[in-house]
């Protein structure tokens, strides 16, 4: 705490006042001058320009690619997958589940295992187990995936993981990589439209 203030009326005028130890301390204390953002340790200081613009991309996990669909439109953005998670393949042969950082996928290929209209049908009655089928059809699609990573390997299997895409017009879009994909009543195959290659700039 500070000393208690002398009056001047209790020392004469020409008597200088007593030293204060606590004041000389805090003027000392105010002398010193603040740290100037020059000397400040270079992870302080914010990035600017294309570095701000990396640092947010590297944050946020998106990676500047391509998207190639089946009715042939390309589509070229930054493209990000849920944050923080893993892309999870099913591994066939070996029977077990492969996670993929994002950050190491250099492409991905997509294979139709199989593809076909497939006929409406419902249950004839509430709580019976007979189909009825209405004459209609959807178009149904199964697919499986080849990822190659950015150190060569590849591995085969199924996805189901979504892909978000940033571009520099437009708004944002949201493709998913299925396993099984159907369409609606009346619609073809060819209407059924999927993910068919993507592929990320090298870094």
């Amino acid at each position: 705490m500070l000393a208690p203030a002398i009056s001047a009326s209790a020392q004469p005028a020409t008597t200088q006042p007593a030293p204060d130890a606590t004041l000389d301390w805090l003027m000392n204390q105010a002398t010193t001058a603040p740290s100037s953002p020059a000397t400040q340790p270079a992870a302080t200081t914010p990035p600017a320009g294309k570095d701000a613009e990396k640092d947010k991309d590297q944050k946020l996990g998106l990676r500047p690619g391509l998207i190639l669909t089946s009715d042939g439109e390309k589509y070229r953005g930054r493209l990000s997958t849920t944050l923080d998670k893993p892309v999870r393949l099913w591994d066939d042969q070996k029977k077990e589940y492969r996670d993929i950082p994002f950050v190491l996928i250099k492409s991905i290929d997509v294979h139709v295992d199989w593809e076909r209209d497939e006929a409406e049908w419902h249950f004839k009655e509430s709580g019976s187990d007979i189909k009825e089928y209405t004459g209609k059809a959807y178009p149904a699609r199964q697919t499986s995936y080849t990822i190659t990573t950015t150190d060569g390997q590849s591995v085969t299997g199924d996805v189901v993981a979504p892909l978000y895409l940033e571009m520099p017009h437009g708004d944002p879009k949201v493709f998913v990589l299925h396993k099984r994909d159907k369409g609606d009543v009346g619609q073809t195959l060819k209407q059924l439209v999927y993910v068919q290659h993507v592929e990320f700039d090298a870094p």
